[in-house]
């Protein structure tokens, strides 16, 4: 983007965040609690579960969570069981018996934790320290835990960040993601929750090792988020730019953010690659037979378009309708029943479930290609493409490549969030 066009986007930009326009207005007090821990981050890390099995490391009170009052004590290591069926749920700790939900597992001693699994809907078993809420949701259980900031950021950081990235790099991730988190509590209110565990959110596995760089990094930063005009920094990350970051604008509606914004990613003052091409393979193709892409397009189209029970018919064919720089901004998808536009991330989700998640297409960044039959029609389609993820914000990749060159985390915040400034939250 020219000077001129960046000035008059700034300025746009600066209206709409005083007409209350910006997607996220985030005082930097409003969430000073969270970093001196007299709130706890909410994270969804089960739900849709037909049953779970919970095994504590200490004993935890069972609570009822509106008022606390407590119905029963587990001692450490006892297996907790809760069942849900036909939209009834029962939960079983030895003799003790419950059939009515929601229900706190609080820890009575500081390093409590659980072994979490489940079978069905989804989450991961793994270890989760706090104190877990148990509730019904729309298609099963839920689980969200409780717990203080830092020790949820030491889990995304070790879930988020390949444990060989250089120290810097994992600086920089420590800081964009309690930033990230800080600026999207709530986004999961429907569910009782702040975030989720998974990529749609930020992942989280769990506490990481005793010990683990993630839990240096967090510590190293603690308190250290990212600012602009007073305001909490909307955060977004992805894995790699290919070469290239993305606007918000270009990829998802009703974002224009100052920081964020189209930009050149590549080292020129080597190789001239891109930074995120040091030691990953950027590139990526993906090849979909029609039929594939018949039965794809049949179950997703109404998901991303936001008209569920869309029936449309046969496809006919695909085609790159426009382009914001390198990536696809318009998949305009033809069949036996009408011609439908799929704009930015959505057309990534369009050939995977239908919603953000690690299935589909890597990135928007890509050329189609098709393969024809004996009589000219498609047989397939080739989508080759680079970089994975939206291509908003730090492209972690690209901060490692950055800091095995010498940039510290201070210099690839401000390469990737340009005009924003990294403040102590501790001293709000």
């Amino acid at each position: 983007m020219t000077g001129g066009s960046w000035g008059l986007a700034a300025l746009l930009c600066w209206h709409l965040g005083v007409s209350g326009g910006l997607p996220r207005e985030v005082p930097l007090a409003q969430v000073a609690p969270y970093v001196s821990g007299e709130r706890l981050v909410r994270v969804l890390i089960f739900d849709g579960a037909a049953s779970l099995s919970l095994r504590p490391t200490r004993a935890v009170a069972v609570e009822r969570p509106a008022d606390g009052s407590r119905l029963a004590v587990v001692s450490a290591g006892a297996a907790v069981t809760v069942t849900w069926r036909s939209g009834k749920a029962e939960l079983r700790a030895g003799r003790f018996r419950l059939t009515s939900l929601p229900v706190r597992l609080r820890p009575l001693a500081a390093g409590g934790e659980a072994v979490v699994s489940a079978r069905g809907g989804w989450g991961r078993r793994a270890r989760y320290p706090g104190a877990l809420e148990i509730a019904l949701g729309e298609e099963g259980l839920r689980v969200v835990a409780h717990l203080p900031l830092e020790d949820y950021l030491a889990g995304v950081v070790a879930a988020e960040v390949p444990a060989g990235f250089p120290w810097e790099a994992v600086r920089a991730q420590a800081i964009a993601a309690r930033t990230y988190t800080l600026c999207h509590l709530d986004d999961h209110a429907r569910e009782g929750a702040d975030l989720c565990a998974l990529t749609h959110c930020q992942a989280y596995l769990g506490p990481p090792s005793p010990g683990s760089r993630a839990e240096e990094a967090v510590r190293d930063t603690a308190g250290l988020v990212l600012a602009w005009n007073g305001l909490l920094v909307d955060a977004m990350y992805h894995a790699a730019c290919g070469g290239a970051t993305a606007a918000p604008w270009e990829v998802r509606q009703g974002k224009l953010l100052p920081y964020l914004r189209r930009a050149d990613d590549s080292d020129w003052s080597g190789e001239g690659g891109p930074f995120c091409a040091r030691g990953h393979q950027v590139t990526w193709q993906k090849r979909i037979t029609r039929q594939q892409a018949e039965r794809l397009i049949s179950s997703n189209l109404g998901k991303v378009l936001g008209e569920p029970g869309l029936s449309p018919g046969r496809l006919r064919s695909l085609r790159i309708a426009g382009r914001a720089g390198d990536r696809v901004e318009w998949l305009e998808v033809a069949t036996t029943r009408g011609t439908y536009r799929v704009r930015g991330d959505a057309i990534r989700w369009l050939f995977g479930s239908g919603r953000p998640g690690p299935t589909g297409l890597r990135s928007t960044s890509f050329t189609l290609s098709v393969e024809a039959d004996r009589t000219g029609l498609p047989r397939a389609y080739l989508f080759r493409g680079t970089g994975h993820g939206h291509g908003i914000g730090l492209c972690q990749w690209g901060a490692r490549g950055r800091a095995e060159l010498g940039q510290t985390a201070a210099d690839i915040l401000a390469a990737y969030y340009p005009g924003a400034e990294v403040v102590d939250l501790r001293g709000c």
